[in-house]
């Protein structure tokens, strides 16, 4: 199995890559809502949780950078 296959695996009905973009874009805009909101004092959530989310949407987008690359390059 390589890598472009893991991409394109069906989850949900839809390619592992989609599914990986559809949660790094609700992760992107938690994060950036954890800072508005704290920078408001709307919330009362930890600052650490807006470092969390930030890295796990680095994470994420460097996993779905590697799959979206994969199907093209064929690797």
């Amino acid at each position: 199995m390589s890598i472009s296959d893991l991409a394109l695996m069906p989850v949900l009905g839809l390619p592992l890559v989609a599914v990986l973009g559809i949660l790094l874009f609700l992760c992107i805009c938690t994060t950036a809502s954890i800072a508005a909101l704290k920078k408001r004092q709307k919330i009362q959530i930890p600052f650490t949780w807006h470092y969390r989310f930030a890295g796990l949407s680095i994470l994420l987008s460097v996993v779905h950078g590697i799959l979206g690359l994969s199907i093209y390059a064929g690797f």
